[in-house]
Formats: C-alpha cells, sequence, structure tokens
C-alpha cells in the first residue's frame, strides 16, 4: 500500500512567538488548518528560533539562522542596498528549500515565488505548485513604478525595479500551476499577465494581530480637522496626489480650518520632488519616523492611502482599528474589507488628485458622517473572520490533493 502524500508549505519569513511575519502569518494558520485534516507534510520558514508549533514546523534548514545572523553582521558591516540585500536572502532561502521537496510532496504551496530551483526539483517529481502573492503581479508593479519615475522625473532602483529580481520572478513563475488571487488587484493583474497557469479567485485578507480595543462611540470633531497618512514614501504610495490635492483644496478653501499630518520616512527621490513642487503649502506638518503609529492615528479625523498599488496596507486596517475613517485608493486590498456592510472607507481612483480633494473635502463638511464612517471601519475589521478565508484554501487543497493521492 503506498504511503498518501501530503502538503509542504513554505514561507520565506519566520516564525514569531504566536504566529509568523508577513505572510508566514497565513502559512502558520493554513498549517494548522491542514495538520487538523491530517494533510500537512510540514511548515518551512526561513528561521524558527526558540519558537515551536502545535503541528510539524521546520526551519528551511539547520543552518539558516546563522546564516541569517551572518548575512546580517554582513549588511551592518557594508550597507547593502536593500533589495539587492533580500535577493540575496532568497537566494539562500531557495537553495536550502530545494532538499525539502521529495516524492512524498503532494503540493507545494508557497507564499513567495522565488524558488526557481525548488520549483524545478517539484515539476521534475511532478508536484503541483499553488502560489499564493500578498502582491499584485510583479511586472505590473514594475510597469507602474517606471511609468511614475518617469512622470516625477526620478530614478530609484528599489526590490521592484531591480533587473535581477524581477528576471528571478519570471524565472519563477512558468513553473507555478495556479495563483490564488485574495484581494481583487492580485487577482485582476495575474489574471491580466502572462502567466500561463490558472488564477484562482478567493477573496480574503490576513487580518493583523491587534490588541483588543473597545470604541464605544466616536464624535465628531467641532476644532481643527486633522488629516495623517503614514507610509515609508516611495513613488508608488502616492503622497504627491495627496500633496497635490491639499494645494488644490488650500487654493479653493484657505478658510479651512484643517492640517495634514505627513508621517514617515521619505525616499530621498521622491523627497526631492515633494521640496520642488510642494514646499510653500501650509497647514502640513512632516512627522518624520514616529515612535509610536497608534498614538498618532489616534489623533486624526481621517486617515488617507493614495498608493498607487499596494497588496494590503496594514496602516489602513490600523486606522479602522481606531476606529479612523480612511480615504483609500480602489488598488489597495484593504480598501475591499473595509468597504463591507457599511462602509468604513471612501474609495478613489488612483493618480486622481482631484478626487481626494473632493473626498476630504467632504469629509471636512460632513463630520457627523465621517465619524460614523470609522466606527463602521471598525465594525468591518473587527468582526471580519480571516479563519474562512484559511477554510477556503484548506478545503481547495485538500480537495486537490485526494485527486492526486486517487
Amino acid at each position: 500500500m503506498s504511503t498518501k502524500k501530503k502538503i509542504l508549505v513554505a514561507s520565506f519569513q519566520s516564525l514569531t512567538a504566536n504566529s509568523g511575519a508577513g505572510m508566514a502569518r497565513l502559512g502558520y494558520y493554513l498549517s494548522e488548518a491542514l495538520d487538523k485534516k491530517g494533510i500537512l507534510k510540514d511548515f518551512i520558514v526561513y528561521s524558527k528560533g526558540k519558537f515551536t508549533t502545535t503541528f510539524k514546523s521546520s526551519p528551511v534548514s539547520p543552518l539558516s539562522r546563522y546564516v541569517l545572523f551572518f548575512l546580517n553582521k554582513l549588511n551592518s558591516y557594508f550597507h547593502f542596498a536593500p533589495h539587492k540585500f533580500r535577493l540575496l536572502q532568497e537566494y539562500v532561502y531557495d537553495w536550502f528549500c530545494v532538499s525539502k521537496i521529495n516524492k512524498d510532496t503532494g503540493i507545494l504551496f508557497v507564499t513567495q515565488p522565488y524558488l526557481p530551483r525548488t520549483f524545478k526539483k517539484a515539476k521534475r517529481l511532478d508536484i503541483p505548485i499553488i502560489f499564493i502573492p500578498a502582491n499584485p503581479e510583479e511586472n505590473y508593479i514594475r510597469k507602474m513604478i517606471i511609468e511614475e519615475q518617469k512622470k516625477l522625473d526620478i530614478v530609484v532602483v528599489d526590490a521592484y525595479t531591480y533587473a535581477a529580481r524581477i528576471a528571478l520572478f519570471n524565472k519563477s513563475i512558468q513553473y507555478i500551476d495556479k495563483v490564488i488571487g485574495t484581494y481583487p488587484t492580485v487577482y485582476d493583474t495575474y489574471k491580466a499577465s502572462d502567466f500561463k497557469g490558472e488564477v484562482i479567485k478567493m477573496i480574503g485578507h490576513i487580518k493583523p494581530d491587534f490588541n483588543a480595543v473597545s470604541i464605544e462611540n466616536t464624535k465628531a470633531n467641532t476644532g481643527t480637522f486633522k488629516v495623517g497618512y503614514l507610509a515609508h514614501t516611495v513613488a508608488l504610495k502616492g503622497l504627491h496626489y495627496l500633496l497635490e490635492a491639499w494645494q488644490q483644496l488650500k487654493a479653493e478653501h484657505a478658510e479651512y480650518n484643517i492640517e495634514l499630518y505627513i508621517a514617515g520616512k521619505i525616499d530621498t527621490g521622491i523627497k526631492s520632488y515633494i521640496d520642488e513642487h510642494f514646499s510653500n503649502l501650509s497647514n502640513v506638518k512632516y512627522m518624520g519616523k514616529i515612535p509610536d503609529a497608534p498614538a498618532f492615528l489616534k489623533t486624526l479625523d481621517l486617515f488617507v492611502v493614495p498608493s498607487l498599488i499596494d497588496g494590503g496596507p496594514y496602516t489602513a486596517l490600523e486606522a479602522a482599528h481606531y476606529a479612523i475613517p480612511v480615504l483609500i485608493t480602489e488598488n489597495c486590498g484593504s480598501a475591499e474589507l473595509l468597504a463591507r456592510n457599511e462602509s468604513g472607507c471612501v474609495i478613489v481612483p488612483i493618480r486622481d488628485a482631484k478626487s481626494i480633494k473632493e473626498k476630504i473635502e467632504w469629509a471636512y463638511n460632513n463630520r457627523e458622517a465621517i465619524a460614523q464612517m470609522g466606527m463602521n471601519a471598525k465594525y468591518n475589521l473587527d468582526t471580519y473572520r480571516m479563519d474562512e478565508l484559511v477554510n477556503d484554501i484548506a478545503n481547495y487543497l485538500e480537495n486537490n490533493l485526494k485527486k492526486i493521492n486517487n
């Protein structure tokens, strides 16, 4: 009698005390669900450290923890460009991960695509590969960044425009059989891409593990109306569109008692553009890197996410957690969650300063409605059940595995 094959879950990130970092959070809960079904082979992470799980989990190699330590030491001395350092880590992970693939693997489920050697071995053993991306399709993102940088007359190489990393993605993706799109933009961009496999729509969200906060009701602010933005700003974050909207708003309504707070690091290229085009804006305060994001968010009446593309911006959900209404673009995955039921967000097109201006204007003049929208946002976040997405994926994988084992 042949041994039944099982599912191998692999995530580039590492375990944390109760879950996993980044997409390893999904891998953690999915592995837990697969283990309950008796079909988990192993949950592979970059580094496990002292953390344990109720199901089988392993570092990609017994050496990976020490390799990461060594690489980080090197980086502290030589200060590699972040995109180059990330690529180096991905190469190392792939190098180790190959050994985890064997004939007992029924399905390889991954949360990152940069595994050409691992994927090649899986295909040689006729193992289906299913990938769940955190972000829209990489070539789509690259194209958008190049368009935006051309418009702003800046050139910055990052993880999404680094030619070697894009080449690695394109080499890897050809081996993948199925992509699961959990955000609308992720599904749409992979569906429209050159990807030859199957793209499956399974809309859902990786809900952050926030500490419980009870907010009974929010009262409309009658004083200074505070609008906020928080991100590590690159061109794709769309801050320049928010500033353009603010410029329009102040030109039309100088009488408004309203302030804009910009928090987070701003990369050099986009900062030069902002300094050149928006240095004279009134009622704008640049906060730089802030030590306490929740404290910052709680001071706001409206939080703006003007990103051109963003899988599921954490800050939008963090604002919702504190009942802060969110103005967000249609290309952000978090918009889908916050807009459920009675909407907790205002959704605008990307690259549309006029729409951002009009919605801020509306929020300023409809403070009771915007305060209620904040409560709606919190309700939609608090009542969303991530386990439904996890169970949907687990059931889908189980059904696919049955076909392999039968």
